[in-house]
């Protein structure tokens, strides 16, 4: 059974097996997010990475087998001099286009609440053995406080926000949706949505997983407590997708630029190009009993696209 996402899972996994987590800074409207990862290739090649997303471009980082430490009772990852943990990162990443030092912390993570049916965002598929790939959110947000010199640019993210999520299996979906944001115009507000082509056993269905966070409430709209995707559609440059899950409706409004090139594994292998944007804009509107409860705008979005959705029977 597989009933946690906090930890690392690939001390005993053979080929194909990938495990990365993303680690997403902001500052106002500039989004940095770092990708600390491992690949178990089909001939059993290992290979960790990092790699690195901001608004305005995308780069990976490769090291050998030997520079990789992950601790399975907590959340520590060490690639060569470059950590990450629940308390923060430490960075020292050069290439001949991108040096990237220094030191941030984080605050205090705010989880998902979990029960015995959801362990995990992914409810009761937390479960199975035999998923393509899993998916877990460890923070929806948190502050952050330090900086980090860029190419010899001192970036400052003290007051800051963070977010952190991560996937493991064998390979991302053919086909999925990725949608997070955690600043929102009026509120304390934090979203997360994705909806992904699934292989199940001799079949294959959309998932959906999601979640707003407002204050203290929270509300899941996942595939497990019935949520059906209703529309998908384009207008005007911005992706339209709506929600019914019993009485509650979430429509959001995504700005589909497209992003930059990043790496995602296919059969264990890091071999997959897809685009993110790091930072977008969206308008996220939900109703409950046809009564409007949120309708704001969000900024510093991030955003996937791969493969297309649209004509997909929900």
């Amino acid at each position: 059974m597989i009933t946690t996402d906090k930890f690392y899972h690939g001390e005993t996994k053979k080929a194909p097996f990938f495990e990365g987590w993303y680690f997403k800074h902001q500052i106002g409207d500039e989004v940095y997010a770092f990708i600390p990862g491992y690949s178990i290739g089909e001939q059993g090649e290992k290979c960790p990475f990092i790699q690195v997303i901001n608004h305005e471009s995308s780069e990976v980082f490769h090291f050998d087998r030997e520079v990789f430490m992950a601790s399975e009772d907590r959340l520590f990852v060490k690639i060569g001099e470059n950590t990450f943990s629940e308390e923060g990162i430490t960075l020292a990443l050069r290439s001949p286009s991108l040096t990237i030092e220094g030191t941030i912390s984080y605050g205090e993570f705010t989880p998902l609440k979990r029960s015995r049916y959801a362990p995990s965002i992914m409810g009761p598929f937390s479960y199975l053995s035999f998923m393509e790939c899993y998916h877990g959110i460890l923070s929806m947000k948190h502050s952050l406080k330090g900086s980090l010199s860029w190419n010899g640019q001192l970036i400052e993210f003290t007051n800051g926000i963070g977010y952190l999520e991560k996937d493991w299996g064998s390979s991302f979906p053919a086909t999925y949706l990725w949608v997070q944001c955690n600043q929102f115009t009026d509120s304390d507000a934090r979203f997360f949505f994705s909806a992904a082509e699934i292989p199940f056993l001799s079949f294959r269905f959309l998932g959906i997983i999601s979640v707003l966070q407002v204050g203290e409430e929270e509300y899941r709209l996942s595939t497990y407590d019935g949520a059906k995707i209703s529309e998908i559609f384009r207008e005007e440059g911005h992706l339209i997708i709506r929600i019914q899950q019993k009485n509650i409706e979430l429509e959001m409004q995504v700005l589909a630029k497209e992003g930059h090139a990043l790496m995602a594994p296919q059969q264990g292998q890091m071999s997959r190009i897809i685009r993110e944007k790091a930072s977008t804009e969206m308008t996220l509107i939900v109703r409950e009993n046809k009564q409007e409860i949120f309708h704001q705008k969000g900024k510093a979005a991030g955003f996937e696209e791969v493969g297309n959705l649209q004509g997909h029977e929900y």
